[in-house]
């Protein structure tokens, strides 16, 4: 069970072409339709991005009224940065949901399709419609083992027709805009520390919790959130800060699970926590026992 937050966008039913001709029906997030929304608010939103760009913002070339906007900083690997796609046109367009990243090396522009030897390649055809003279957020994630140097980033879009009831599926040879960027090395730090004793606490209270107060094992390592979060349930969460992931033996139960509020049991109790605040940032329970040394050193803290 993870913990986190959602955020709830107006959804709209697409219908997209797949490679063998099939139509796929989708939900595509979108903004509201242009009639819905008042003329003061649309003369708003055209003139937001009409306007001089600020000092503070780097920006691409428009390439057919859209361009792609990112506050001016030192980008640094391992972290995530927002890049606001700008749609200038009169007509509302249909966008890749992620940008593909390249690296330049010797041989040239690069893709980087993998981190910690796990494919994150961008699916280009997965898109989002997005509305005329409206500028939406996408995440650009710069991955803890990037090199550092020159990279650019690639988004695929076309334009949408007025009444449209089909979007083929987007390709490289739809229209594109790209930023160039330059990344830089993390800075080094040493990782914060909570002592065993704090750790103990939080993995018996949790145990106390799921309702076994005495476990026969706990144990803990050490790594970063994507890497323990990667090793207790293969998935990939883009989030580099120092964590600890522990994990327990003993008769544990979640209550209250599902919309029916009914109750899960498991032998395996997984925690990871936050080493900079002692938060639980996510959980779960099973019967499978993490393999905790591709962490790191495993310290044992209770056993019986």
């Amino acid at each position: 069970m993870k913990m986190g937050f959602r955020v709830r966008v107006p959804l709209a039913t697409a219908i997209v072409l797949g490679g063998s001709g099939v139509a796929l029906v989708v939900m595509v997030a979108t903004q509201a339709s242009a009639s819905a929304i008042p003329a003061a608010t649309r003369a708003a939103r055209m003139l937001l991005t009409a306007r001089a760009t600020p000092a503070s913002e780097t920006f691409s070339r428009p390439s057919g009224g859209v361009r792609l906007v990112l506050v001016d900083q030192r980008l640094t690997t391992a972290e995530a940065v927002a890049v606001a796609v700008v749609n200038g046109n009169s007509s509302a367009i249909y966008r890749s949901l992620c940008f593909v990243l390249e690296h330049h090396a010797a041989q040239g522009w690069r893709a980087v399709t993998r981190t910690h030897g796990v494919r994150v390649g961008c699916p280009i055809w997965a898109g989002s419609v997005q509305a005329a003279h409206s500028r939406q957020n996408e995440q650009l994630e710069l991955y803890d083992d990037l090199q550092p140097g020159r990279y650019r980033i690639t988004l695929f879009y076309r334009p949408v027709p007025k009444h449209w009831h089909v979007i083929p599926r987007l390709t490289r040879r739809d229209r594109f805009i790209r930023l160039a960027i330059i990344v830089h090395r993390a800075p080094a730090r040493p990782p914060p520390h909570l002592s065993e004793q704090r750790l103990v606490q939080i993995a018996q209270d949790a145990a106390a919790h799921a309702g076994d107060p005495h476990p026969t094992l706990i144990q803990h390592a050490a790594g970063t959130r994507f890497e323990a979060v990667r090793v207790v349930s293969g998935d990939l969460l883009f989030e580099w800060n120092w964590s600890y992931l522990i994990a327990e033996r003993g008769r544990f139960t979640f209550s209250g699970v599902g919309p029916r509020g009914g109750a899960v049991t498991g032998s395996v109790l997984t925690l990871v926590v936050d080493a900079q605040t002692g938060q639980v940032t996510d959980s779960g329970l099973g019967k499978r026992y993490p393999r905790l040394r591709q962490l790191g050193r495993v310290i044992t803290d209770a056993h019986s």
